[in-house]
């Protein structure tokens, strides 16, 4: 039973068992209460911002955890932190030459957990950073760049050192919004279908003449080639020929009037007298 009647005085009260139930049942919606409105969860990847009705803005940012505020006095709002991706398609500059050309662009972003205190302060929102910010900045980097080249070398023969170009110029307007820039990528440019017929028959007469050039070089090599080799023969019959002079000299020097009669000592010791006639007969007289 949680109540009891008092015959004395006529009145139900309850029982301890009963102020003990709605005892606890008051504690734990205390601690509900408690938990919902004096603790703030941060997920990963993810900063918070407090602030207070009473002093504004807190200076340090909340990082991933659990942290404690004060009931309807402390407010938490949160930041992401990880990669954001903003694309933005027909994005359209001028050219150097007078040309107009649409980019379409996915650009990867985030804001700096070192910096999103003063990101919050500026923007409150990733919402208001995209549309505030990332859009005008992109577009500006981008026509500082284009605005510098030809049509023909930004889809041409230059394209990689303008993509150079618009990453320096991305990162450095990202810096200045104290956002940290991560990487881009244009999946399209459009200058025309007039400008990209040019822009592809120009590209073959360029590979045509670099085709020449190389089959000129190609030829330039073997003839060079056939030229040290016909050297080399050249050289190797010279020292060949002047070996065998050497040689001629070297075995005619040693021939001597000794050397002259000592051979003819031996035939004659071997063959005896050999005397040749007129009529060529030949006459041996061996002793």
């Amino acid at each position: 039973m949680f109540t009891q009647y008092n015959h004395e005085t006529g009145k139900t009260t309850l029982t301890k068992l009963a102020k003990g139930g709605i005892i606890t049942v008051a504690a734990v919606a205390s601690l509900g209460i408690f938990r919902l409105t004096a603790v703030k969860r941060i997920p990963a990847n993810t900063v918070g911002v407090k602030v207070s009705a009473i002093g504004g803005v807190q200076e340090n940012t909340l990082q991933t955890g659990y942290h404690l505020k004060m009931p309807f006095i402390d407010k938490v709002y949160t930041l992401s932190t990880s990669v954001q991706t903003k694309t933005m398609e027909k994005i359209t500059t001028q050219t150097k030459d007078g040309q107009w050309l649409n980019t379409n662009i996915d650009v990867k972003y985030r804001v700096n957990k070192e910096k999103a205190m003063t990101v919050f302060s500026n923007y409150t929102d990733l919402e208001n950073v995209n549309n505030s910010v990332v859009s005008p900045a992109v577009q500006r980097a981008i026509e500082s760049v284009t605005g510098n080249y030809d049509i023909y070398d930004i889809l041409g023969n230059k394209r990689t050192e303008v993509y150079e170009m618009i990453d320096k110029a991305l990162k450095e307007k990202f810096e200045s919004y104290d956002l940290e820039f991560v990487s881009f990528t244009i999946t399209d440019q459009d200058a025309g279908d007039e400008i990209e017929a040019a822009i592809k028959n120009e590209s073959v007469k360029q590979k045509e003449i670099d085709t020449a050039k190389q089959e000129q070089e190609k030829a330039k090599v073997e003839a060079d080639t056939k030229k040290v080799q016909a050297q080399a023969d050249a050289d190797a019959g010279i020292i060949k020929a002047e070996g065998e002079a050497k040689a001629n000299k070297a075995k005619s020097d040693s021939i001597t009037d000794n050397l002259i009669r000592m051979k003819e000592a031996e035939a004659r010791e071997k063959h005896g007298w050999v005397t040749v006639n007129g009529a060529g007969s030949v006459i041996t007289n061996k002793e």
